[in-house]
């Protein structure tokens, strides 16, 4: 009976410690309502001041699909050679563009960027705080410091994605900038430019082949070498037709970017909100902090004057 008393006893001293403390917090923060609020308060100034000086972020976005061409020309290709063996290994050649995955590494390859922003002539434009536009020149004069290949890479792996959807195969490329005509011009330019790329690759190494093939062809006499030689070559010059001649080589435009109408970022509201939260969570917990040093230091004071 003792024992069930003094356990009763225990839970009523528990929960008035409890609701004690919760009291004491209580009281705290209307102590320090003031500190809480004005802390909020510049947090949600200072944000909204900073979040205005932030240039709005455009997305020109184009919508893509892999050509069929290239993947039936691969595979029709590949279906020719299904019986020659070793005789294949022996010609070495290699035929047919690159899967959807390495085209769309190529796109976001620092050379290809580099070569697509020397041809348009935009290092003033991703670079301006960098560029005297009255001059027409950089503001630093050495070299060394001025823009080059690997500050355009990491500008464009910020500004530029590309990926496809599992489902459906399509394509989204996107480029996000402060001006809303040049975000959309970058992504068609982009996409038209990877096309002619990927088709003069392709050129080049149908006429590397093709060279080889004919070489093999005037020094073997072997009628069913010849025969594969004929065939492989037919095949090749059908490949270098086709790059020559279709526009979309590797990526078809479903849907080009156009320039758009609404920013994408800054979300100036989210970003008041969030640091106004978060201010008023730091001040909070600075109160909590200041009254417990403080109510330690009044306990150490009274300790040392009882000890007198």
């Amino acid at each position: 009976m003792n024992e069930q008393n003094d356990e009763t006893n225990a839970r009523s001293l528990q929960g008035a410690e409890d609701e004690i403390d919760l009291l004491e917090l209580w009281r705290v923060l209307v102590k320090n309502k003031r500190m809480i609020l004005a802390a909020m308060f510049a947090a949600a100034l200072l944000s909204a001041g900073i979040s205005l000086l932030m240039h709005n972020i455009y997305r020109g976005e184009v919508l893509l699909a892999p050509a069929q061409s290239g993947n039936n020309k691969s595979s029709g290709f590949a279906s020719m050679l299904g019986g020659l063996g070793s005789l294949t290994s022996l010609v070495g050649v290699s035929l047919g563009g690159g899967s959807t995955e390495e085209n769309l590494a190529v796109l976001q390859s620092r050379e290809f960027l580099w070569n697509f922003v020397q041809e348009k002539k935009l290092m003033p434009i991703l670079f301006e705080d960098d560029w005297d536009a009255e001059h027409k020149k950089w503001k630093e004069s050495d070299p060394k410091k001025q823009p080059g290949e690997m500050d355009v890479y990491r500008l464009f792996k910020g500004i530029l994605k590309a990926g496809q959807d599992r489902k459906t195969n399509l394509i989204t490329v996107t480029v996000d900038w402060k001006d809303p005509a040049l975000a959309a011009d970058w992504a068609n330019s982009l996409v038209e430019r990877l096309n002619q790329y990927l088709a003069q690759q392709a050129i080049a190494r149908s006429e590397s082949n093709l060279k080889y093939l004919n070489e093999q062809l005037m020094s073997t006499q072997i009628e069913e070498m010849r025969k594969t030689l004929f065939d492989l070559i037919g095949n090749e010059q059908k490949n270098a037709m086709l790059a020559k001649t279709q526009k979309e080589f590797a990526f078809k435009v479903l849907d080009p970017a156009v320039e758009p109408d609404k920013k994408i970022k800054p979300k100036r509201s989210q970003i008041v909100i969030l640091t106004t939260f978060v201010a008023g969570l730091l001040a909070i917990l600075y109160a909590f902090i200041k009254e417990g040093i403080a109510k330690r230091r009044e306990e150490e004071s009274a300790r040392e004057i009882s000890a007198t």
